[in-house]
């Protein structure tokens, strides 16, 4: 039975042997065994090759050497490295008359080149005859190529947080002073921010979170150079990020209530982060919403812009009010208007007595900007207005307007009503009237002369057909009229005048009167007097 084991030699002196003769060996259960060893050290053998090698620094680059075994017996060799820089297997195996079989060197630089001096390193692999085989290794370590090359799309007025991840290839903690320059635009631009923390510590061989804020008042492209720098070992990596900012959504909705016609004010703060103070321009399509056209924010301050909401109809609607400055961009913001039914108008207040009439003009405010037609109605018959009313365009803050309202009453005692006056520009108005009727006064006296006859016109101010009795006192008058009379109708009264009967030329007076006859409801006791005097020639 055989048992194989291996000794090793270590010499420490070129060209000296060492001999040592019957070294024992003692096997367990048998007799001891006589070995005799001998060693010389020979010197390091001439470079077989030079391995160049070129990367970016914590990249790789790997190379493939050719080795060969030209003799009988199989070698298993450990490669030796020098050089922090490479690796490769720690075994190769090469078979009896082996050729070429290839092994792998990895360059993984962790350093950047010193004074453009290069990496140096050695590979020896140790052959079994004592000789080896030593190839010389030179790495070039590049600058680092970005850890990645990052684009996103931001809303313009929007926060937004980047994480770039920093991996610490050290087995030792790092700490990196971190350095942001602006690749685009060329010249710096006070609207934009764009930064995070000076330092970012990163425990050994682990990865870290770096936190880059953006941030842009208005659109564009912005390129930066994010450099993660070891002030020690001046190693450093970078991120190349482009943020693209966008048009913004709606900033903000802005809910606003009202009456028809009632004013109402909301207002919007406006940061200026620059040095100088900044103009926006304003604009809202929004017929009922008044702003000024521009207002103006002192630099590095809060300003505020105000505006009003004065609606013309009733409803809801939606509009967008937006602000813009050539260095901040647009500043949109939604507009959620809800208007109330109207209040009434201030009311108009009449009296007449019943069979006359009276006039006035009910005013109202117009607040259109155009030429508007309205048009008019009222609930009560006893009130009239003409049917449209054209009414000039408003001013800033309106403009008044009259309509003339008429009364007429048809019954003793108080009438209501309401006059409305709409149109589709300017919206609708309510004017509360109040009427009060006061009983017929005494008319005259006419004066009709002998023979002749007068017409005195009366007027069934009634809302249906009424049967008057006419009727006079003196017998030296006598009266015709049309028994029945049509609502609101003229019915002409004929009296006439015979001439005094005792033959003298004295005056005679007399009295008309025109009653409602029993039966004819609430119109039942209402009388209308008039004087009559009769003169003789």
């Amino acid at each position: 039975m055989e048992v194989s084991f291996e000794v090793t030699y270590h010499p420490t002196e070129v060209g000296k042997e060492i001999l040592h003769k019957n070294l024992l060996c003692f096997i367990q259960g048998g007799s001891p065994l006589s070995l005799t060893l001998s060693g010389v050290c020979v010197g390091p053998p001439s470079v077989k090759e030079v391995v160049n090698f070129t990367c970016q620094v914590r990249s790789k680059h790997i190379q493939t050497i050719m080795l060969s075994n030209r003799t009988n017996q199989t070698w298993n060799l450990h490669p030796i490295f020098e050089g922090e820089h490479w690796e490769g297997p720690d075994f190769i195996t090469l078979e009896p008359h082996q050729q070429n079989k290839p092994y792998e060197i990895t360059y993984r630089p962790r350093t950047l080149n010193v004074e453009n001096r290069k990496h140096q390193g050695t590979l020896f692999f140790p052959l079994p005859d004592g000789t080896g085989w030593l190839y010389v290794l030179h790495g070039t370590s590049e600058l680092p190529k970005a850890v990645a090359n990052i684009y996103r799309e931001v809303p313009c007025k929007t926060p937004y947080t980047e994480l770039l991840p920093i991996t610490n290839w050290l087995n030792k903690p790092q700490r990196f002073r971190v350095i942001v320059e602006m690749l685009k635009p060329e010249k710096p631009d006070l609207s934009v921010t764009l930064k995070g923390l000076d330092y970012i510590d990163v425990l050994s061989a682990s990865k870290k979170d770096y936190k880059l804020n953006f941030f842009s008042h208005k659109e564009g492209l912005y390129t930066a150079k994010v450099i993660f720098r070891n002030e020690v070992t001046n190693e450093f990596l970078y991120y190349t990020v482009s943020f693209r900012a966008i048009p913004s959504g709606i900033i903000k909705t802005i809910e606003m209530v009202s009456p028809v016609r009632q004013r109402t004010s909301a207002s919007i703060k406006v940061e200026n982060p620059l040095p100088y103070s900044v103009t926006f321009s304003t604009e809202c399509r929004v017929p009922d919403i008044s702003l000024p056209s521009q207002f103006v924010v002192p630099a590095n301050s809060e300003g505020t812009f105000s505006f009003e909401f004065q609606p013309l109809k009733a409803g809801e609607t939606f509009g967008k009010l937006t602000l813009h400055n050539s260095d901040l961009g647009y500043y949109p913001y939604e507009l959620s208007l809800k208007t109330m039914p109207a209040l009434p108008e201030k009311p108009v207040h009449f009296q007449a007595v019943l069979g006359s009439g009276q006039s006035i003009f009910a005013k109202f405010t117009n607040y259109a900007r155009q030429k508007t037609e309205y048009y008019c109605r009222t609930d009560c018959p006893d009130f009239h207005a003409e049917k449209f009313l054209y009414a000039a365009p408003g001013v800033q803050g309106g403009t008044e307007v009259s309509v003339e309202v008429y009364f007429e009453p048809s019954r003793l005692g108080e009438s209501k009503g309401t006059l409305s006056l709409s149109s589709l520009v300017g919206g609708e108005y309510l004017i509360p009237l109040f009427g009060v009727a006061l009983p017929p006064k005494p008319q005259g006296p006419f004066l009709i002369r002998a023979g002749y006859n007068m017409v005195i016109p009366f007027k069934n101010v009634f809302q249906h057909p009424v049967t008057f009795s006419f009727t006079v006192e003196n017998p030296a008058f006598s009266v015709r009229a049309a028994d029945s009379v049509k609502p609101k109708k003229i019915n002409n009264i004929t009296v006439y005048f015979g001439g005094n009967p005792s033959g003298s030329k004295t005056p005679i007076t007399s009295k008309l009167i025109v009653a409602c006859p029993p039966g004819e409801g609430s119109d039942t006791g209402i009388k209308w007097v008039y004087y009559l005097k009769g003169i003789t020639p």
